[in-house]
């Protein structure tokens, strides 16, 4: 699962630079140093049918015909926060996007809960590439028309984790499967907004994984507490 992000660049160029797009309205970005799923902050998204505009998006994709309004009711019920790998193709709901509605989700962190028998509640680990340079999470979009201007929600996608993600991230979920977000490899970004109408392509894709290098390191208990964790000092070192 992957339910809390970092995205720390304090200008929204930073994000227009790396990935070649622009915001249509730049006055809307604002950084966090810790995102929280349930919270109502704005994902940054590169759409498909769009790769050339960054646009914000609420996390936990919903059904075309929802209202953002009912967005915390929904999540409550069908928790899309994250839409795992395997059922994308298969799925009611993620099965109407996963063709024409995929998008990279730009991030510069994500934090994973790891279980320690010798310590109370989980300790958070840090994720972040060497350089805390950008990258982005393989995701998939709907689109909610509110009658005015057309509004995203996103799902980060998940897949099968790595040793190192397992490692840290070692309490499987109900089907004993341990998860890592997809991070895509730069490489590959393009060919996951433009590879239209080739699914075989698309599964291929669902199968990689970035090769830029990534460290981990943990970080404060308050991840995971009902206290104001979006500051500087979250994603500072903690040895435990």
């Amino acid at each position: 699962m992957c339910y809390h992000i970092s995205n720390t660049k304090p200008k929204a160029k930073e994000l227009e630079d790396r990935f070649e797009a622009t915001f249509e309205f730049p006055e809307v970005y604002e950084p966090y140093y810790h995102f929280n799923g349930w919270e109502t902050k704005n994902l940054y998204i590169i759409r498909q049918d769009d790769p050339e505009t960054i646009d914000v998006a609420s996390w936990g994709l919903l059904p075309s015909y929802y209202d953002l309004s009912e967005r915390s009711s929904f999540l409550k019920r069908t928790n899309t926060l994250n839409a795992t790998k395997e059922r994308l193709f298969e799925s009611q709901l993620f099965s109407q996007f996963i063709e024409w509605q995929r998008c990279l989700i730009i991030a510069d962190g994500l934090f994973e809960p790891h279980k320690d028998p010798e310590i109370k509640g989980s300790i958070p680990y840090y994720f972040k590439k060497q350089d805390h340079g950008l990258f982005a999470f393989a995701g998939v979009y709907s689109v909610i028309d509110d009658g005015h201007t057309p509004l995203y929600s996103a799902s980060i996608i998940t897949t099968e984790a790595n040793p190192m993600f397992k490692k840290i991230h070692n309490s499987p979920n109900s089907k004993g499967s341990y998860r890592m977000p997809l991070i895509l490899d730069p490489s590959d970004e393009y060919e996951w907004l433009h590879c239209n109408n080739n699914t075989d392509i698309v599964k291929t894709l669902l199968h990689t994984f970035t090769k830029e290098p990534i460290e981990t390191y943990s970080v404060s208990q308050d991840i995971f507490k009902r206290v104001d964790s979006n500051r500087k000092d979250i994603i500072d070192r903690i040895e435990y």
